[in-house]
């Protein structure tokens, strides 16, 4: 049986919301599709660097959790092969990071996700690739 995209969006939302690291983040979802997904952080004291914007390391495993959903929305639980940020503008805002996360190629073992990290107000900070392994664990399970 294949799984219902209702059905994986529930699952990967679950695996967010119940994931310690992805809440100490404060992802807030704001859109989930099969082939995409946008989400916030909250732009606060515990993710800035010493420079006032958003720590690198905070930006890159954001892209890579988003990334990582959107590859599972391919029906198997991926992992992380290879990713690529371009830090392009200090990341800081007046309230939230978002970033979108689009799924470009979707082979039987190799995923591509491009990703995109914006501000408050639409400027591009971030932009990057992210390779997923494809396994063949099944995201839900019958």
């Amino acid at each position: 049986m294949q799984a219902t995209f209702e059905q994986l969006r529930d699952k990967m939302t679950k695996v967010l919301i119940e994931d310690d690291f992805s809440r100490h983040l404060g992802i807030e979802i704001l859109e989930f599709e099969e082939k995409f997904i946008k989400a916030r952080i909250p732009f606060k004291e515990n993710v800035k660097n010493n420079y006032g914007s958003v720590h690198g390391g905070v930006l890159y495993s954001f892209a890579d959790i988003l990334g990582g959903c959107v590859a599972c929305m391919s029906g198997k639980f991926c992992t992380t092969v290879e990713g690529n940020m371009n830090y392009l503008e200090p990341a800081v805002s007046k309230d939230y990071i978002y970033c979108e996360a689009k799924r470009v190629r979707g082979g039987n073992h190799l995923i591509v996700v491009k990703v995109k990290i914006r501000n408050d107000s639409g400027k591009l900070l971030d932009d990057g690739s992210f390779t997923f392994y494809r396994s063949n664990e099944d995201v839900v399970s019958e």
